[in-house]
């Protein structure tokens, strides 16, 4: 069963003014895109650097309202909902920012940041928005010791598994992760990674995954929605794009993907596919 359906969204920004005063044209960011996302699932967003994965993002969440277009939420159509039944949707769908430094006050310490949703949305007391904030922390493996700690004291990962935490706080049923670990150190980032896989079996969670790194979404997603200049090129289950993918803009992508230089039985390097040749053949060759 579906949890979102997504059909003919489209977005054009308005047009700036360029340097003479003279308006100048934007192309659409989102243009009659169509998917649906079910309960549980992981559907990553990929493309390109202005490809409109974000825009989309933001979109279903409503943090911006499309020109055009249909969005169902668990049978409710979003873009109908008023201002008293969209606050009571935002309680289900939590968006994950890609900057988990700007994401988060910095004068706000973790615990207020983690609560804050509470707070809004909820008649809880403090003393029970505390016990919540401090039982997702220990979930997101940060630890109550940081309960009373500021932003600007914590690591990238740190920040974000706040920020995961800070998602999770009023049992939502979508998250939209939006590059959620592009600022991140490499070290870290199968850190975060499993700990949202983690969580998604746990809870039943279903993520929307914004990424342009597809070695992370063959590892995470459950299907792949290619995005090119606004527009679906291509959307299937995640191991028929990687073994097959039809159009030549996903073959492009997946070719751009870094791979380590193969070796053969012995360990030897291997160029073009054949073995680098030995110092010995090198110079029989030479002869």
């Amino acid at each position: 069963m579906s949890l979102l359906e997504v059909s003919g969204v489209s977005k054009t920004f308005k047009a700036g003014r360029d340097l003479l005063g003279r308006r100048t044209r934007r192309p659409p960011a989102v243009q009659d895109v169509g998917f649906t996302l079910a309960k549980g699932e992981c559907l990553a967003v990929v493309g390109e650097s202005g490809a409109g994965k974000s825009t989309l993002g933001r979109i279903v969440l409503r943090l911006i309202d499309p020109d055009g277009g249909r969005i169902t939420f668990d049978g409710v159509d979003v873009l109908a909902a008023r201002p008293r039944e969209m606050r009571r949707l935002r309680r289900r769908m939590q968006m994950i920012f890609q900057d988990p430094y700007s994401s988060l006050d910095p004068r706000m310490s973790v615990a207020e940041a983690v609560a804050e949703p509470l707070l809004v949305h909820t008649d809880l007391d403090r003393a029970a928005r505390a016990r919540r904030g401090a039982e997702l922390l220990d979930r997101v493996g940060i630890g109550r010791r940081y309960l009373g700690r500021y932003p600007a004291e914590l690591s990238g990962g740190q920040l974000q598994r706040v920020a995961i935490a800070r998602a999770l706080t009023l049992n939502p049923s979508l998250i939209v992760c939006d590059e959620p670990v592009a600022a991140l150190d490499v070290s870290v980032r199968a850190q975060v990674l499993n700990l949202l896989r983690d969580l998604q079996e746990e809870l039943g969670l279903s993520y929307l995954f914004v990424s342009h790194d597809l070695a992370l979404v063959e590892v995470v997603a459950d299907r792949v929605l290619v995005m090119a200049a606004g527009r679906v090129v291509e959307q299937g289950d995640v191991r028929q794009i990687f073994r097959s993918p039809a159009h030549e803009y996903t073959q492009r992508l997946l070719s751009a993907i870094p791979v380590p230089m193969p070796r053969d039985s012995t360990g030897r390097r291997m160029a073009e596919g054949r073995p680098e040749p030995s110092a010995r053949s090198r110079e029989e060759a030479a002869q």
